[in-house]
């Protein structure tokens, strides 16, 4: 099973990029902090998204099948939506975002998942009371990566350091 696994995950980054994303990684992570590190890959997030526009969002399965499209027509897996009593979860599979960048960059790589749902949400008008932030580390060797969207106080994270 982990041979399909590993093929299928190889499929998610295109050839072409690789040595560039590995190289751009690599140098990356020299140059700042996580915190910085998040901060940016935040923002590329929150720009990514912009070219997207969301189809659905009536109900939580339209939402979700509206994002699925989205990852689909790009390669980059699928999205999980799965409602909890004070948060919404949103549970990223198949990602290239590992095989892109290396796995040492999965301390701040996610931050570009966390801006690009941030803006769909803000899109579609939610409460500015909730949040969405990274829910512990990335899973199953980099394959699943989870946020939550749910109230908080205080600054974002990824605002406090300019």
């Amino acid at each position: 099973m982990s041979d399909n696994i590993n093929y299928y995950e190889e499929q998610q980054c295109s050839t072409q990029w690789r040595a560039f994303l590995g190289a751009f990684s690599t140098e990356f992570c020299a140059q700042g902090d996580v915190q910085d590190l998040r901060a940016f890959m935040f923002k590329l997030g929150l720009r990514m998204a912009a070219s997207f526009k969301l189809d659905g969002g009536a109900t939580m399965r339209t939402l979700e099948a509206s994002m699925n499209k989205i990852w689909r027509d790009l390669n980059w897996g699928w999205v999980q939506l799965n409602e909890e009593a004070d948060s919404l979860i949103i549970e990223h599979n198949a990602s290239p975002i590992k095989l892109a960048f290396g796995e040492q960059a999965l301390e701040w790589s996610p931050a570009l998942l966390e801006g690009v749902y941030t803006h769909w949400f803000e899109s579609l008008g939610v409460d500015k009371a909730l949040r969405l932030t990274q829910k512990g580390t990335a899973l199953e060797q980099g394959r699943v990566i989870v946020f939550q969207l749910k109230k908080h106080t205080g600054e974002h994270a990824h605002f406090t350091r300019r």
